[in-house]
This record gives structure tokens, sequence and C-alpha cells, in this order.
């Protein structure tokens, strides 16, 4: 009789183990991919010194418009901080798609 009953316990218990294998196999979350495109407010910036100067230039990449920005720092008026903007670069025009 305990043999019996130990059986259809273990079975039972495969059956749920089963059943959690495939449920977890048909519902698992998609899957996620990462840079998808550019969005609003899409930036990176990034500092260099160009040659033959001692000071940084800030650029900022406008991934949603594709053009690359410059800032210079902003000496008028005896200012130390704060940066006045340079030009920009379409980089569309530059490099093609």
């Amino acid at each position: 009789m305990y043999k019996k009953r130990s059986l259809v316990v273990a079975l039972l218990g495969l059956n749920l183990l089963l059943l959690l294998v495939l449920l977890s196999a048909a519902y698992s979350l998609p899957a996620a991919y990462a840079g998808g495109g550019a969005k609003a407010g899409d930036f990176a910036c990034v500092t260099a010194k160009p040659p033959g100067q001692n000071y940084d230039v800030l650029y900022l990449l406008d991934q949603s418009n594709d053009k690359l920005h410059a800032f210079y720092p902003a000496r008028a008026g005896g200012k130390k901080y704060g940066y006045a903007y340079g030009k920009y670069r379409d980089l569309i025009a530059d490099f093609g798609r």
C-alpha cells in the first residue's frame, strides 16, 4: 500500500515539475535589444584638446539630428567658467548613410 502511494506521489511531483518547465518555456520574457535608434534627448558628450591649444573643447553628439556641436571656453568679460557655442557639423553631409 505504501509503495503504491509513494509511486503516485512521485509521479504527481514529476508531472508538476514538467508542467513548470513547459510553462516557463511557453511564457518566457521577450528578448531585449540594445541600441534601437536615436530618441529625443539622445546625446553623448566628450572633451578634447585641439592641437596647439591650452583649453578643452566640449563636443556634443546629437544622435537624433545627426549633428556634432562644439562648445569653446567663454573668456569674454573675464569669466573663468562657461562655454560659448562654436559651430556644428552635419554628420549626414560629412559621412553619408
